[in-house]
């Protein structure tokens, strides 16, 4: 290749290798945020945030009103949290319908269902990273899912749409995790 043909290449190739040495921070809101920092709402508007779970494992079942399945999933999972300790195991069920224009039936929703756990309105950018899933041409959110978090936050399990068996494979799941959290020589 003569000279005067490979200046392109070589003009490319610094372009490249001088921007691969520069990487910008990214925005504040593209920044990874932490599971506890996502602003959400309670049902009367108050705006709060999940901190006041930390060190519990976390059950969350995602579910929308609009969503056929999550009005069978959302209290077999619920209904599942008095069988725990509330020191030890917290449930929270976040409705995907801030997200939309359904998010005034959300408390009749609830009372329907005789939802005893606290309900929280998700944001788009909660719903979308815990509740969406990639599909061919990008993602959408799923409903129902149910997650189990550690007191760290961190993902221990992930339920996907609705299924017979869920909550019991949801209970064993956390008794599983509650018997491993025993310090050693404890009682049952």
């Amino acid at each position: 290749m003569s000279p005067r043909r490979a200046a392109p290449f070589v003009l490319a190739w610094i372009l490249l290798a001088g921007a691969s040495a520069f990487v910008p921070a990214a925005p504040a809101e593209e920044q990874e945020v932490g599971l506890y920092d996502y602003a959400m709402n309670e049902l009367d508007g108050k705006e709060t945030n999940l901190s006041a779970y930390k060190g519990k494992v976390l059950v969350v079942e995602f579910f929308a009103t609009w969503c056929p399945p999550c009005r069978k999933d959302l209290p077999a999972v619920t209904a599942l949290a008095p069988k725990y300790p509330p020191e030890k195991v917290a449930f929270i069920a976040v409705s995907a319908d801030a997200v939309s224009k359904t998010v005034e039936k959300v408390p009749a929703f609830v009372r329907e269902a005789e939802i005893k756990v606290p309900v929280l309105l998700g944001g788009g950018i909660f719903i979308d990273k815990f509740a969406g899933i990639d599909k061919r041409g990008g993602r959408e959110v799923t409903l129902p899912q149910t997650y189990v978090f550690s007191g760290e936050g961190e993902i221990l399990m992930r339920l996907i749409g609705d299924q017979k068996s869920k909550a019991k494979i949801l209970s064993e799941e956390l008794d599983r995790i509650l018997r491993e959290a025993r310090p050693a020589g404890a009682a049952p």
